[in-house]
């Protein structure tokens, strides 16, 4: 099936996939998918739709818990977009660790040399890619 538009077609199948996934390898996945979106979209005018559409870090809805340190980060560079940049940091860079229980992963731990840090459960980051998605196909 040919792309129509590449980062709009990119993103919705991205999603269908996270959607319809039922196989072992969900996290894998999961991450597969966060980094596509936060890759491809943010290099074609991301932060240029989030600025006109006034999207805030605030409307992902994620808390202190889960966001625990933005290290080194100047209070007034903390954004949405430099939160999306320290996620792809942090899988580019391989600093990505996962809590399971009982064999399962439960969360992941996405942190950078900058200092930042955050913890999401598997059920939280499957809404942050989603969120994500949708403010670049809506």
């Amino acid at each position: 099936m040919a792309y129509n538009r590449l980062e709009r077609d990119f993103v919705i199948r991205t999603l269908d996939i996270l959607h319809n996934y039922k196989g072992p390898y969900g996290v894998t996945l999961l991450i597969n998918c966060l980094l596509g979106l936060i890759v491809l979209p943010t290099e074609k005018n991301f932060e240029g739709i989030l600025e006109e559409k006034g999207i805030q870090l605030a409307d992902l809805g994620i808390s202190s818990s889960e966001l625990q340190s933005w290290g080194k980060i100047e209070e007034q560079k903390r954004t949405i977009m430099k939160f999306v940049h320290c996620l792809r940091n942090s899988i580019a860079h391989i600093r990505v660790e996962s809590f399971d229980k009982d064999g399962e992963i439960k969360s992941l731990c996405f942190s950078d040399k900058s200092g930042f840090k955050a913890v999401f459960s598997i059920e939280r980051m499957k809404e942050i890619v989603e969120k994500l998605a949708n403010i670049y196909i809506d």
